[in-house]
């Protein structure tokens, strides 16, 4: 064991350990991680992808960086690199969708060790003849989205050295030396960029999906809902983005504000939402660490016009949010008292959308085809989830397809009631293309 209290926590990590003290528990809960998967036709060096693993704990040390229960909140406590094997298990004979899904869920939500670390895994689910499925996961506390992306790049670019006998790469940036960084740099803008926020979010309200159960105790997210986006709907969402010169996450937004419910039953929206920033600077991209910030983006729609109208209306927000987005979030919220305690623990629900491009993965030459995060299934089963959040939406694009994944709340809807909200936003994609001047609250069938 190293010395402890040589790294602090970053911004995103603070936030976690907020989290953990509102919900004991699932921030520390030893299932919850991120994950890929990808499907191989053959087989890869797996002695070799141990060799890779193991230097990839060496290189990043935000994953033998464990967290432990201390004080207020979570401590980090760092330890020496440890070698990594990876993992085998089999699929069944003639496994399909279904089988590999779970193998997979199985294989991404075992406990990590988190007395001992590391915080990363490999393992590999062979298929009888040749090939398999590669997992690569992380601890939720030592990574996120754009974690897992540096991951797969390390993987990829160390293999093929170790293959040939190359040198390694240079190390990236240490994930300790960014937090230091990020802590100790005071900015000229932080008076700006606080009064901007404090000003913008003034009287927020969350926004969310109508709660049938709202009666009923929450939970978290720990409800599942995954299928692929309709073919009409993820066309329509990749023609809009092009006609309106918008991001697919901005026309995702202004459909689903569509369906929203800000507590006010009106025709004009005002409902503040999450995303996490994930953008890391060109130094910070190769770095294993949880450097994802929480994003509130207040969206205020007149659902009477026409869907092209709101999306530039979210164009606007999402783009005045990033050019501000310099602020930690638990900053944010302590400059603003009752604005954290609306957000933190407001009566509505509170509401996370995520949209991601994942690539698939080249180990010197063999190609990995990179599976959907969260897998159709009609299976209902409750699924570990560290955020305290309860209504995470994330949608995946590969090539011109989209696939859905909705972690819920069950004790606010049931698995039906997301599947009809999707329903809906699937109209609202594909009518507001085929019928650009209808109103945005009569697209998904609504009385608006």
């Amino acid at each position: 064991m190293l010395t402890p209290g040589g790294p602090g926590l970053s911004w995103p990590q603070q936030v976690l350990s907020l989290a953990e003290r509102m919900r004991p528990g699932t921030v520390l809960d030893p299932r919850c991680g991120v994950r890929r998967a990808f499907v191989f036709d053959e087989q890869p060096d797996l002695d070799l992808l141990g060799r890779v693993l193991t230097a990839v704990v060496e290189r990043h040390d935000a994953v033998r960086t464990l967290p432990r229960p201390g004080g207020d909140g979570v401590v980090p406590e760092p330890r020496l690199p440890s070698p990594v094997t990876v993992a085998v298990a089999a699929l069944p004979p003639g496994a399909g969708d279904e089988e590999t899904r779970r193998a997979v869920l199985a294989a991404a939500t075992a406990p990590y060790d988190l007395a001992a670390g590391p915080l990363l895994r490999g393992v590999w689910l062979s298929r009888p003849g040749a090939g398999g499925v590669l997992l690569l996961g992380l601890h939720h506390w030592a990574g996120d989205a754009a974690a897992l992306d540096a991951l797969q790049q390390e993987t990829a670019e160390l293999y093929s050295a170790l293959r040939s006998g190359r040198p390694l790469p240079p190390p990236p940036p240490r994930y300790a030396e960014l937090v230091a960084a990020r802590s100790c740099a005071p900015s000229e803008r932080d008076g700006e960029l606080s009064a901007w926020w404090q000003a913008e979010l003034a009287g927020a309200r969350r926004g969310s999906l109508p709660a049938p159960g709202s009666g009923r105790t929450p939970g978290g997210a720990t409800g599942l809902l995954a299928r692929p986006l309709s073919d009409a709907a993820s066309e329509a969402l990749l023609e809009l983005t092009d006609r309106h010169r918008a991001s697919p996450y901005m026309v995702l937004l202004a459909a689903l504000g569509a369906l929203l419910d800000d507590g006010r039953s009106a025709d004009d929206l005002d409902a503040t939402l999450f995303t996490v920033d994930g953008g890391r600077s060109a130094g910070e991209r190769r770095t294993i660490g949880f450097l994802a910030e929480p994003l509130p983006l207040r969206l205020r729609l007149d659902r009477t016009r026409p869907l092209g109208d709101a999306i530039g209306a979210v164009r606007t927000t999402v783009l005045a949010a990033m050019a501000h987005r310099d602020v930690p979030f638990l900053q944010l919220l302590q400059t603003a008292p009752r604005l954290a305690v609306a957000l933190l623990r407001g009566r509505r629900p509170a509401t996370l959308v995520q949209y991601f491009s994942p690539s698939d993965l080249v180990l010197d030459g063999l190609v990995g085809r990179v599976l959907p995060t969260f897998p159709a299934s009609d299976v209902d089963e409750p699924h570990p989830w560290a955020v305290p959040i309860d209504l995470d939406v994330t949608v995946e694009r590969r090539g011109r397809r989209h696939d859905v994944a909705v972690l819920f709340d069950p004790g606010l809807w049931s698995r039906g009631d997301v599947a009809r909200a999707v329903d809906s936003w699937e109209a609202v994609l594909s009518q507001g293309l085929t019928d650009p001047r209808r109103p945005l609250g009569r697209l998904a069938g609504g009385p608006r």
